[in-house]
């Protein structure tokens, strides 16, 4: 029929029982994140009799998918491990951030935009996370009591245009810095492109979405004076030997979706969505 999640023959596809094949790629896939979690915990023996003397020890057992398992009984193990212990953290990088509310009711903003970029998953270097890129600025002549959701579908149709054509505009982010500010238009942001030709491609239409042109008087690119390794070497923190985080890492980003952050409105406002998975955007790409 097949080796373990090889190509299947046409024949092993009708002799293949669904609930053994899903099952098998639960066991797969999210035992190896149970296993990675609970690493300082000895595993188990071939009999799964486990030594359950410690909290951490009855919860990787617990949260470990068995080839016995019942669909319910594998679905309350996932929940135990993503839910209750808190694991679906994984799904989004940890970030320094504050409530939406608590930020509003110290800082007061005009709209501001931003542009969101991320690597294809199949490009992701193994034991990295994908590489992303924000591009933020704000809309000139508006305030927070004057852009309408009129204003908002026009700058919708104008980022997808822009961006949001085919697969998703692509370009490549690297180790050239550009910063463009000219704070009167509403632009303070910095892109990190592979080189200056491609990264000033990027400010461009950037600047088109609110028909301005770029003006070199307020542009800076600055480059390392020397380049550090793309994959950085390892160094002892907080108690064990951990990679150096990348610094302005090499790779092509993808347009994934465009935002609105208006003060007095809590959610962000998605204007164009390629991803599938944000709520109420103005345009699905």
């Amino acid at each position: 029929m097949s080796d373990r999640f090889g190509n299947l023959s046409p024949e092993g596809l009708d002799a293949i029982n669904p609930w053994e094949q899903l099952q098998d790629v639960l066991m797969w896939v999210h035992n190896r994140r149970v296993v990675r979690e609970f690493r300082d915990v000895a595993p188990e023996n071939e009999t799964w009799i486990a030594n359950l003397s410690t909290p951490r020890s009855r919860l990787r057992l617990a949260c470990t998918i068995r080839d016995t398992d019942t669909a319910i009984m594998c679905q309350l193990r996932m929940w135990l491990f993503y839910v209750i212990c808190g694991q679906a953290s994984d799904f989004h990088p940890p970030l320094y951030t504050m409530p939406t509310d608590r930020y509003q009711q110290s800082v007061q903003f005009a709209p501001q935009v931003t542009l969101y970029f991320r690597e294809d998953i199949e490009d992701v270097e193994p034991g990295y996370s994908p590489i992303d890129a924000e591009i933020s600025f704000r809309i000139k002549n508006e305030n927070y009591n004057t852009f309408t959701p009129a204003n908002a579908q026009t700058l919708a149709n104008k980022i997808r245009t822009e961006f949001a054509t085919g697969r998703g505009y692509v370009w490549r982010k690297g180790r050239v810095k550009l910063t463009y500010r000219r704070k009167e238009q509403g632009y303070q942001f910095s892109v990190n492109a592979f080189n200056e030709a491609e990264g000033v491609q990027v400010i461009n239409k950037v600047l088109d979405l609110q028909n301005d042109t770029l003006d070199r008087e307020f542009l800076t690119v600055s480059e390392f004076s020397q380049n550090p390794p793309i994959v950085p070497g390892q160094e002892f923190i907080y108690g064990q030997t951990r990679r150096r985080p990348r610094r302005r890492p090499v790779g092509n980003v993808r347009f994934r979706y465009a935002e609105v952050h208006i003060w007095g409105v809590q959610n962000a406002i998605t204007l164009v969505d390629m991803t599938g998975r944000r709520r109420n955007a103005l345009i699905i790409a």
